[in-house]
């Protein structure tokens, strides 16, 4: 890369860079939440009388199969609900846990086009398919017996207690905080007059399953934070396949933490529940259950259905203690339950916004996107256009980058013929022909890594965008000219009894035609049509990069239409620069004009 290339490339980082900056001096982070709302890190408080019998390590972990799970049955179950303006909690006698959480502000599903109705009243909500409800405890029958606790309410909260019949009494206090956060307290109480042991617990968080019967499994996951580095474990990790593909026996038990865990979630797509416990828990546990698979009939009638359902119930796992007489050992967790909103969640410590999944180099280029996107839309109420306008600041960014390309690929085309009779003259020593090459490239000023300067500098930002919309919560629900809902497909209408076309088609429902993408395909090859190919790229690389636009239409066809919006007006505006540099170059190379003489 020449010297100009390198400068170039310096400013268009150093734009971003500042772009960021001045994003969060203009729109500045969410203010942090006051004392009843935040998400503290503080110690466990274990009452005298409660000592630890026996290592951390050894904390008993049961075996799971591919089975459900163990469910609490009761004769009769009582619920209580908790709420505030953005959720709304259903406490359950039933193992005296958290059954559900509503979220007031999003609805469990958007229509793909205007003319579907969603359901009135069904409302986003975490843990509904769960086999458990959290924070009731799994595989200790001692700690549950029939399972029925008593439910009362509180000033803004629920309590949940029961005695057992060893003198154990348990207590769960659940109360309300603003916007998505709740405080749960555990107390396990000693009312007999000598020791007892509780045995090792396994306090369940949560269930990740898929919000809606067409959500693929790889949006479901558990992440948990050890204080320095998230973990995120998903279908991928179940399915322990070799480089993705290569089957291999199959894990239903996922265990790690050394009493280092800060805090383990739960997650769909837009959706998260958090456990924050005071002080860092013993171990992870998750473990992956088989949810009611759609039956032949109804996979025929909508081939969108996921067919292999799938939830993970995870826990915090805690080691067996001795519990002296009048002992108490009290534990208290703050939990947030709402959308994977990355502003809200970065203000939440420790480090809540590592669900977002925003690590790495793409990560980075996704928090700053999703940053300057939120900028932009602050100025335009619209995220339709925002993308808009943010897809013509990156193009401005980079159209210096993509000018010098050009240029250095008419050099190319330009040397071609000289190119050739080297090629010739030195067909028996490529040694020789790469050395005369480059001194021929050095002579005319050519760097053969300019033409692929653009696309690499663009690639990340690509990338970027990709990771930023699979969970962007901004984008559900937002309309754009014909789109109904940016974070799916464009789905204008759907023609019946073409289900059966490979890739593109949806059996028994028949042939979406989603317009962005097929829009995205035609830009993309004007565009190429457009580009002036390297004359170094055979025949063969040619004709597949001509014709990469239909590989992606493939890849794409199903996923946000706010990708494929980027990618289509990203396109447009590269045939218009392309378009003024051919113009620009015409009146360059046209002749000088003169004045006739008069006569």
């Amino acid at each position: 890369m020449d010297r100009k290339g390198i400068i170039t490339l310096l400013v268009a980082f150093a734009g971003l860079m500042g772009l960021q900056w001045a994003a969060k001096k203009i729109y500045p982070d969410i203010p942090a939440p006051v004392a009843t709302n935040s998400v503290p890190t503080v110690a466990t408080r274990i009452a005298p009388g409660a000592t630890n019998a026996g290592a951390v390590v050894n904390i008993p972990v049961l075996t799971a199969t591919a089975g459900p799970p163990p469910t609490l049955l009761t004769a009769s179950e009582q619920t209580l609900s908790i709420g505030n303006d953005r959720l709304r909690a259903i406490i359950t006698s039933r193992g005296g846990g958290l059954q559900v959480v509503e979220l007031k502000d999003y609805p469990a599903r958007i229509p793909l086009n205007r003319r579907e109705r969603s359901k009135p009243n069904e409302l986003a909500n975490l843990n509904k398919d769960s086999f458990l409800p959290a924070f009731t405890y799994a595989n200790a029958p001692a700690l549950t017996e029939d399972g029925h606790f008593n439910l009362r309410a509180i000033n803004n909260g629920v309590v949940a207690e029961k005695t057992l019949t060893n003198g154990l009494r348990l207590v769960r206090q659940f109360t309300i905080a603003s916007n998505y956060i709740l405080h749960v307290t555990e107390r396990i109480e000693n009312a007999s007059s000598q020791p007892l042991t509780v045995p090792a617990q396994e306090l369940v968080i949560g269930t990740a399953s898929p919000m809606d019967p067409h959500e693929k499994q790889d949006s479901t996951g558990v992440y948990w934070f050890n204080g320095e580095d998230v973990k995120h474990i998903d279908t991928m990790w179940f399915a322990n396949r070799t480089l993705g593909c290569i089957p291999g026996t199959a894990r239903t038990e996922y265990v790690d933490g050394t009493t280092n865990v800060a805090w383990a979630a739960v997650h769909n797509r837009f959706f998260t529940l958090i456990a924050v416990p005071e002080q860092p828990a013993a171990k992870v546990i998750s473990r992956n259950y088989l949810l009611p698979a759609p039956t032949k009939s109804q996979l025929e009638a909508d081939g969108k259905l996921n067919p292999h359902p799938e939830a993970y119930q995870t826990a915090l796992a805690y080691p067996e203690m001795t519990l002296a007489a009048a002992g108490v050992l009290e534990r208290k967790f703050s939990v947030y339950a709402g959308p994977k909103e990355y502003f809200g969640l970065s203000q939440l410590a420790p480090r809540l916004d590592l669900v977002m999944d925003f690590t790495g180099i793409t990560g980075f280029f996704a928090q700053a996107l999703l940053l300057t996107l939120n900028l932009v839309h602050k100025l335009i109420p619209s995220y339709g256009w925002a993308i808009v306008g943010l897809t013509i600041f990156i193009k401005l960014l980079f159209w210096p980058l993509t000018a010098i390309s050009t240029r250095s690929m008419k050099k190319m085309q330009a040397l071609q013929p000289e190119l050739q009779a080297l090629k010739e003259r030195y067909k028996d020593d490529q040694q020789k022909f790469a050395h005369k090459q480059l001194e021929l490239f050095k002579k005319n000023g050519v760097n053969p890594a300019a033409g692929c300067l653009p696309m690499l500098i663009q690639f990340p930002v690509f990338i970027g965008f990709f990771f930023m919309l699979r969970t962007a919560i901004e984008l559900r629900g937002e309309t754009f000219l014909w789109v109904n809902d940016l974070s799916q497909p464009d789905t204008i209408f759907t023609i019946p009894g073409l289900g059966f076309i490979p890739l593109f088609g949806v059996a028994g429902v028949g042939l979406p035609i989603n317009l962005l993408p097929l829009l995205m395909c035609a830009s993309s090859l004007w565009m190429s049509s457009l580009t002036p190919v390297s004359p170094q790229m055979d025949p063969v690389q040619q004709k597949m990069m001509k014709y990469m636009p239909v590989f992606f239409v493939v890849f794409l066809y199903d996923y946000s239409s706010g990708l494929t919006l980027y990618w289509t007006v990203q396109n447009l505006l590269s045939v218009l620069q392309t378009k003024l540099t051919k113009m620009n170059e015409a009146k360059e190379s046209a002749p000088p004009k003169t004045l006739a003489k008069r006569h």
